[in-house]
């Protein structure tokens, strides 16, 4: 029989137990000289320390965090873990939060109200530190009393993406329709009158934003053409179905807004089966700046994101010493055109 003592390197480790007996103390004396309590002499502080040096012993903060009533964790919600502005917001937004020491929770929304709501109810007997909020979708009505339930029971509410200062949630986002409207100026500027656009408008905020913008440039310009806007999901197939079937139907557009790199990389494909030349024949705008991108041949034209920027937002609201924000602030983030060859 293989005996395994706590500190080794066995498959066992310490427990809180070991360390009081090592260190001779309670329990109780333990909890409080780990939780920070000065209420203990100096005596007993080094006698535990000592003990949880030699015993290798290294705190649960799950459940130091279920003791206190609130967990050190935060939940992201992220509409659509596929896409890869998601993705790569979560890579940010989780080690944003580990430098303050606090753990992330993935919860990917997939789209679905229902999961929304579900994960909101249950939320405050998670007892989470904080919840995230980044999805494209529109807030279903529901969440609002949900919204306040959490923050009633003390758990930090942020938003990136949509603006949610209405539900008194901080709010980080992108200036989704200044930066639309200035992509589209911009195939305007170079003699392009008909301009189609690819993206999800209906049931997306963020997708809403995005189509108000190109529209008031073609509005401004007198060239908007309804049937050269197709309401789309964000993905690639998206945007080579719509450029396929638009062509079939031999409808003329010399350039196009698409509502995601993803869409954008869709349509070049596309247009790229039917002989068509990217950007001789037809331009291509992306919006996000996908790493992807800049690789592509040719490389896609496109608006920046900057999640860097969102998840140091979202630190400074999460650090130890952080002032209560004095209401619900909403912080823009500027969207940069990064020209490349597909415009």
């Amino acid at each position: 029989m293989r005996r395994i003592t706590p500190g080794s390197n066995g498959d066992s480790a310490a427990t809180v137990v070991d360390v009081a007996r090592h260190a001779g103390v309670s329990l109780a004396t333990v909890s409080r000289v780990l939780n920070g309590n000065t209420a203990v002499s100096a005596d007993m502080r080094e006698r535990v320390h000592s003990a949880v040096r030699k015993l290798d012993f290294r705190p649960n903060p799950m459940a130091q965090g279920l003791r206190k009533g609130q967990t050190n964790t935060v939940a992201l919600l992220v509409g659509d873990i596929a896409q890869r502005h998601f993705a790569e917001l979560t890579m940010r937004v989780q080690a944003a939060l580990e430098d303050n020491g606090i753990d992330l929770l993935l919860f990917n929304l997939g789209h679905s109200e229902s999961r929304l709501t579900d994960f909101l109810t249950r939320a405050v007997s998670m007892r989470l530190r904080g919840v995230i909020i980044a999805l494209s979708d529109n807030v279903p009505r529901a969440a609002a009393p949900l919204f306040a339930a959490l923050r009633n029971a003390g758990i930090t509410l942020v938003s990136i993406g949509q603006d949610l200062t209405r539900h008194h949630i901080p709010s980080i986002v992108h200036e989704e329709r200044a930066a639309a409207r200035r992509s589209t100026q911009y195939l305007l500027d170079k003699g392009h009158t008909r301009i189609a656009y690819i993206g999800r408008i209906d049931g997306s905020a963020i997708g809403t934003e995005r189509f108000r913008g190109y529209k008031a440039a073609l509005t401004g310009a007198g060239v908007f053409r309804e049937e050269l806007v197709w309401d789309r999901t964000f993905r690639y197939a998206a945007g080579r179905d719509a450029v396929s079937r638009a062509l079939e139907r031999n409808l003329r557009f010399t350039g196009v807004q698409a509502a995601s790199d993803e869409i954008a990389t869709g349509a070049v494909a596309a247009l790229h089966d039917r002989g068509l030349r990217v950007p001789g024949d037809v331009a291509v705008i992306g919006f996000g700046d996908v790493e992807m991108g800049a690789y592509l041949r040719p490389s896609l034209t496109t608006l920046s994101s900057h999640p860097d920027l969102a998840a140091q937002h979202v630190s400074a609201l999460f650090k130890p010493d952080a002032a209560p924000a004095p209401g619900a602030t909403l912080t823009l983030l500027e969207r940069a055109l990064v020209e490349r060859d597909s415009a």
